[in-house]
């Protein structure tokens, strides 16, 4: 008899395949920061990659301190993803894409 890997103990007739067997990608959910401060913790938490539209301005916040000018990571089309850990953004001007990280696959 086969049994199907459960990672989260969902039975699976009331799930998705995504809930009973997993996310098989490196990220799994966006989260679009635009202006105002979007923090990284609760539903948001696990974060690990972001992507930052030409033109936007704010900071990023990293979850052991610091932060980085957010103008400095832009590029067009938001075409570079940035493996970082931040806690917040600030975005006082155009678009962030926020990364979930899947953490199951490394």
């Amino acid at each position: 008899m086969s049994t199907e890997v459960q990672p989260y103990n969902y039975p699976a007739s009331q799930y998705t395949d995504f809930d009973s067997k997993g996310h098989p990608g490196k990220y799994y959910k966006s989260i679009t920061c635009t202006t105002g401060t979007t923090t990284f913790t609760g539903s948001n938490f696990g974060v690990g990659g972001i992507m930052v539209t030409n033109g936007t301005s704010g900071s990023l916040n990293f979850s052991n301190g610091g932060s980085i000018p957010l103008a400095s990571l832009s590029s067009s089309n938001a075409t570079t993803v940035f493996e970082f850990s931040p806690s917040s953004v600030v975005v006082s001007g155009g678009t962030v894409y926020a990364l979930v990280r899947n953490q199951i696959i490394r």
